[in-house]
């Protein structure tokens, strides 16, 4: 059910109102059509900024080595996978990137979008529970995962994609305000085409974290030392936690 845009009359409280993607609802055509609506609100709407400002410059610093490792934790449909790919070939970078997602609608879309491309490998797992030893990959990313779990699981969770990230640990996500949900309305005939996406957009902007609710997390798992940079004109903000964050 959509929020009424009444209630965003003052910053709410945040709300842990269940997703349709997340609750396996909607046909596989609505599921792909709602990961393409993902897909472009990321690729105009603020989502790709981490990617060349924290990211790239990491991988590029390492280069010259042994592939740089990647995990895409959350990869959905696997379109950042594949531009990071496509950035590293453009680059002559040899990078291994490892898309993971708990979804497996969304990885068999994502199957089709990187077949033949070489350096991506699917998984399917749990964000909460990884299967990775510690130091299993150079850099861990996520765009728009961290609304999906409670203050607690994040306790957890970031520290833990800390622990198998060696270099660093990247993760963007929406801030929760009145203006995004305002906007979303705004912008939903070109960017939320799938009636899930309707529906899933202002759901996400309620389950999202503020800054500051997200300083009181990392500093609570013993991250304060993580830094938190925010997007002001798209509402994003991207955690970054380097090498000795703790």
């Amino acid at each position: 059910m959509l929020i009424p845009l009444s209630r965003w009359t003052a910053l709410p409280k945040r709300l842990d109102c269940e997703e349709m993607l997340d609750a396996g609802q909607g046909s596989f055509q609505e599921v792909r059509e709602s990961l393409r609506d993902l897909d472009r609100i990321n690729r105009w709407l603020g989502g790709e900024a981490p990617l060349r400002r924290f990211l790239y410059p990491g991988i590029a610093g390492q280069a010259g080595g042994k592939p740089v490792r990647v995990l895409d934790v959350g990869a959905g449909s696997g379109a950042t996978s594949i531009a990071i790919a496509r950035w590293a070939t453009e680059k002559k970078i040899p990078v291994e990137i490892i898309a993971f997602d708990n979804n497996e609608r969304h990885l068999a879309i994502a199957r089709k979008a990187v077949r033949g491309r070489p350096g991506i490998r699917l998984l399917r797992g749990d964000a909460r529970r990884l299967p990775f030893a510690e130091g299993s990959f150079d850099f861990v990313f996520s765009t728009l995962l961290l609304h999906h779990f409670d203050s607690n699981t994040l306790g957890t969770m970031i520290p833990a994609l800390q622990r198998i990230a060696r270099s660093g640990v990247i993760l963007n996500d929406l801030v929760r305000d009145r203006v995004p949900a305002l906007f979303f309305a705004a912008i939903t005939p070109i960017f939320a085409r799938s009636p899930l996406t309707r529906h899933d957009g202002p759901a996400s902007i309620r389950r999202a974290y503020t800054p500051r609710e997200m300083r009181r997390i990392l500093d609570a798992a013993g991250l304060q030392r993580a830094r938190i940079y925010t997007h002001g004109l798209y509402y994003r903000m991207t955690i970054v936690i380097g090498k000795g964050s703790h």
